[in-house]
């Protein structure tokens, strides 16, 4: 089975990641990997501890995503998790989401705000560079896991500087999947209400009624758990 890496904040405190290793009981994997910081009461299968010091955030997930890629003991294809990624229900075959197009995402956005957004013109940009490159152009930002193949992923790293790595990657290595929409919930006051997937933001994990249901969904400790 495929390895799974998280890229782990430094922090002492990160209830998302606790909730999130116990809805992988649901993920069929192999090892589970660590890189950046881990809180003292989590213990992965591997932890290796990166100093997270890089001029931004993306510099800081580029440097651990090729040593990741390069660690000759993680599986050649990897799931790449964050923190606040649980999985609600049982699967059996995982595989790769997309979110239509990239240009049909623009358009959404940019009638949404009135015209061009900082986040809108970088995927713009974004597309430009993928069609420069021979790629299709569907849109990957999604809150799922996604599948890394490692060679590819290096490759992709070695092309470009881009932060929107995900949908890069998965355009270039051409790993196709299924269509569905965003499963990330920011409301306190919005509830989960069905689907395998699911992710928060903090303040909706920590004070809203999402935040409730996943800690009602999962309360027993996980082998990655010490406390």
């Amino acid at each position: 089975m495929n390895d799974i890496v998280y890229f782990v904040k430094e922090s002492r405190e990160n209830e998302e990641l606790r909730y999130s290793l116990r809805s992988l009981q649901n993920f069929p994997h192999g090892k589970v990997y660590f890189y950046g910081g881990c809180p003292k009461y989590l213990c992965p299968d591997h932890h290796i501890h990166v100093k997270q010091d890089q001029e931004n955030k993306w510099a800081n997930v580029s440097k651990m995503l090729r040593m990741a890629c390069k660690n000759p003991h993680i599986s050649a294809d990897f799931w790449l998790f964050n923190d606040d990624f649980f999985i609600m229900e049982k699967v059996t075959k995982p595989c790769n989401y997309y979110y239509g197009d990239i240009y049909k995402r623009i358009v959404t956005l940019e009638d949404k705000f009135g015209g061009i957004t900082p986040y809108s013109n970088g995927l713009r940009q974004m597309a430009k560079e993928l069609e420069s490159m021979g790629c299709t152009t569907k849109n990957y930002a999604l809150h799922v896991p996604i599948l890394i193949n490692k060679q590819k992923m290096i490759e992709v790293l070695n092309m470009t500087d881009c932060p929107m790595f995900r949908t890069i990657y998965a355009n270039y290595a051409e790993i196709g999947g299924k269509e569905m929409t965003d499963v990330k919930i920011t409301s306190v006051d919005k509830a989960y209400k069905g689907g395998t997937y699911l992710s928060t933001e903090d303040k909706a994990f920590n004070e809203g009624l999402v935040g409730k249901q996943i800690k009602e969904h999962f309360p027993d400790r996980c082998k990655y758990e010490r406390s």
